[in-house]
């Protein structure tokens, strides 16, 4: 009874909307032919508790507008991680197109556990069964929701309330993200929090106006926004997080105290160096003759042998790392294992190491709230700089640390507290790409080619990615799919490539193929396309600059590739006779500079042949929509080229 009347004060607290929906509805028609659907409220209302626990009431209106936004709703789904959270069904209904309001039996409400891949947590998901929709019908439906979405700390017992409070005891956080990929009509953010509870906040992307109010429990404060225009969708555009109008919340001060607080909950736990441990670090790094060879050894064996999987444990899930010595037995966990078991190696190999939290995929504001998803290590050096290493993202890696999280923040767990920091910029040149290419067409127009290929940094990385696999000829598989793409006539006559699953050296390629009537021949003309730039184009290690759709005049957000590149090419195409270089149609020499991407391609005659040499430099990961210029200039011409043929004549 008690549990009953504390869930129905908490479903009355949050103000009725039914009346509203009718309204919005009409609005929402000005969107058929171009939505889906359209939410025509988003409506919030959160009650934190002294601990920082809260309890979340949400009620959620969507107009579908088409047949395929109808099969959409068919069902909606949430999901939870029950030793931390739980969420309710309050109330679940249809309004049809003519008006005809059809409840939910919640008894139809399915809980049942989330798919999983590689994570393991007990998550469960909670599916609302609304049915056959038709365009211009509307769901309704509220959820109450308590505890948060991390697993966390203890396997509580059910029922036992205290497994809903955060893992920084006392502190409320909350993320709010005001903006999507549809319309929102009317979006309402609540929350109400204890009298002597402060709290900060700040708005993103866009201004709101808070209401702030007295009440009987302590203070409360109200985001309310109207006919929320969405988030027009681009190709490679940046995470959603890095550019709708969001709010922060947070009850911590700063990035210091939450620093602290971190290095709290770990030292004295995860980092145990058992004498099992000791013994490993000892073996690993046996005959290394310096410190940065005992980093690199103690790093990739971390990388390679604890593998990728998280189970839940009980104690020891979400920011509480778990201990060393049940990693270093099981030979497993997710990031945060990976990083506490490296922490530990380091430690006892006596180097100073911390763990630290980032956001792989977004940007972290400059704002103490929460936005990690990923677990890394920060190296003390003797300078007292702090070096990053990353046992999660290096498997197969020749670098320490991914340079595809290079100007990612970061916050270390350290005993003195520390800012947020950013990781530092990798330039393009030390994720190279060298492709050397030789061909020859003979009179009927038929070509053999000779194709080297050297990589190193995310380049190298990427070769090794899609060259490794369950078969012996893994890199055989791969480099044949991309032959055969770019020259599908192909026969291939050689392939040799450095192994892999060798780190020591950076990737080296040799190819031989011959390609039947590559080219066109008629009375001494020769039309055909570059060898080494068809190839480039083809290879899916070249993915971003091959399929990065250079139409548009301008991007109104940031692109985000995967990591910054040099791409060098040094190209010779003999043919049986020296060329009449007034007569030959080769493309004028092309050579740009700018702040975000560098080209420069020549083609030349020289004897027999013609000659290219390219080099192109793209120099960031994740670009603001200002470099939208530098890269449809760049990469649109060596697209351009790559799919456009060449003309030559002979017999000079």
């Amino acid at each position: 009874m008690k549990r009953f009347l504390i869930f129905a004060l908490l479903f009355f607290m949050l103000p009725v909307m039914a009346d509203n929906i009718s309204e919005l509805s009409k609005k929402a028609d000005k969107f058929k032919g171009k939505y889906d659907y359209v939410f025509l409220l988003q409506k919030t209302y959160v009650k934190v508790k002294e601990s920082g626990a809260s309890t979340v009431i949400e009620e959620n209106a969507v107009k579908v507008l088409s047949e395929k936004g109808a099969k959409k709703f068919y069902t909606v789904s949430k999901f939870f991680d029950p030793l931390t959270s739980e969420i309710k069904v309050v109330e679940a209904y249809i309004l049809r197109k003519d008006g005809e309001k059809e409840k939910i039996d919640l008894k139809k409400v399915a809980f049942y556990p989330q798919p999983a891949r590689w994570i393991y947590w007990p998550n469960t998901r909670v599916s609302i069964p609304f049915g056959l929709l038709n365009p211009g019908d509307t769901v309704v439906y509220k959820i109450q929701r308590q505890g948060f979405s991390y697993a966390l700390l203890e396997n509580k017992v059910k029922g036992d309330s205290s497994r809903f409070e955060p893992p920084m005891k006392g502190e409320f956080y909350d993320i709010v993200n005001f903006q999507g990929y549809v319309p929102i009509l009317e979006k309402e953010y609540s929350v109400e929090l204890p009298e002597k509870k402060n709290i900060q906040f700040k708005y993103f992307n866009g201004e709101v106006t808070p209401l702030c109010e007295f009440t009987d429990y302590g203070m409360k404060y109200t985001f309310k926004k109207s006919d929320i225009e969405p988030i027009k969708r681009e190709q490679y555009m940046v995470s959603l997080d890095d550019v709708c109008q969001k709010l922060l919340i947070s009850t911590t001060h700063s990035w210091k105290e939450k620093s602290e607080w971190f290095y709290k909950i770990n030292e004295n736990f995860a980092f145990h160096i058992t004498p099992e441990i000791k013994e490993k670090v000892n073996e690993i790094i046996k005959g290394a003759k310096t410190d940065e060879e005992k980093i690199d050894r103690l790093n990739h064996w971390v990388a390679h042998y604890i593998r990728y999987s998280g189970l839940s444990m009980g104690e020891g899930e979400g920011y509480t790392l778990h201990p060393a010595e049940m990693t270093f037995k099981d030979r497993q966990g997710v990031c945060k294992d990976k990083a506490g078991m490296l922490i530990t190696f380091l430690r006892a190999a006596g180097f100073d190491a911390y763990p630290a939290m980032t956001m792989a995929g977004a940007k972290i504001e400059d704002f103490p709230a929460d936005f990690f998803n990923h677990c890394v290590v920060a190296l003390r050096e003797k300078d007292g700089k702090f070096r990053m290493l990353d046992p999660t993202w290096v498997p197969w890696v020749r670098e320490e640390w991914s340079s595809a999280e290079q100007e990612q923040q970061y916050l270390i767990g350290y005993k003195k507290g520390q800012p947020l920091r950013t990781t530092p910029y990798s330039p393009p040149e030390k994720h190279y790409l060298n492709l050397n290419s030789k061909a020859r067409i003979d009179k009927k127009g038929n070509c053999v080619v000779s194709i080297d290929i050297e990589a190193e940094g995310q380049t190298d990385a990427r070769y090794r990615r899609y060259m490794q696999g369950v078969r012996e000829d893994s890199g055989d598989v791969y480099l044949k799919k991309v032959i055969f793409k770019a020259f599908p006539q192909a026969k291939i006559k050689k392939i040799k490539y450095q192994d892999p699953y060798d780190i020591s050296k950076n990737m080296k390629i040799s190819l031989v193929f011959e390609v039947p009537d590559y080219a066109f021949v008629k009375d001494g003309e020769y039309r055909f396309k570059s060898p080494a730039l068809n190839f480039l184009l083809n290879d899916f290690v070249n993915y971003f600059v091959a399929h990065l759709n250079v139409s548009a005049k301008e991007r109104h957000y940031g692109i985000e590739s995967r990591c910054t590149k040099l791409i060098r090419i040094n190209e010779e195409v003999h043919f049986p006779e020296d060329l009449d270089n007034e007569k030959s149609k080769l493309p004028e020499k092309f050579d740009y500079k700018g702040k975000y991407a560098d080209g420069s391609i020549v083609f030349k005659v020289k004897g027999d042949a013609i000659v290219q040499t390219s080099k192109i430099a793209l120099k960031k990961r994740v670009y603001p929509k200002e470099a939208w210029n530098d890269l449809k200039t760049v990469i649109g011409k060596v697209q351009k080229l790559g799919k456009g043929y060449l003309l030559v004549k002979g017999g000079k």
